[in-house]
């Protein structure tokens, strides 16, 4: 895939192990979130992905997606639910943690 498509907004591909994660989970076809996660791991992968991805309302097929096929959370409907709304903490939540100490 370019990498024009994986990472809009970049001049070119960034180093950030992260973010080529995140962009890879987000923008690019299953052969390729395999390729990643067979580079970083599964773990780091299914953390930047709880992190990044699953608060974003925005991704949310893309997320059950990624739940049932990718990392095998599951395919039961009510245990996916409860898995996504356990990881939703949006970056202002943890912000808040951050500095509410």
């Amino acid at each position: 895939m370019n990498s024009k498509t994986i990472y809009p907004g970049y001049s070119k591909p960034p180093q950030n192990e992260e973010i080529i994660i995140e962009h890879t989970l987000r923008y690019a076809d299953v052969d390729e979130i395999k390729a990643v996660i067979a580079r970083y791991g599964v773990e780091k992968c299914k953390q930047v992905w709880e992190r990044e991805l699953i608060p974003d309302d925005r991704m949310k097929k893309l997320n059950y997606f990624l739940a049932k096929f990718i990392f095998k959370i599951s395919f039961d409907e009510d245990e996916l639910k409860k898995y996504m709304k356990s990881h939703n903490k949006k970056r202002g939540d943890r912000l808040r943690e951050i500095f509410d100490r």
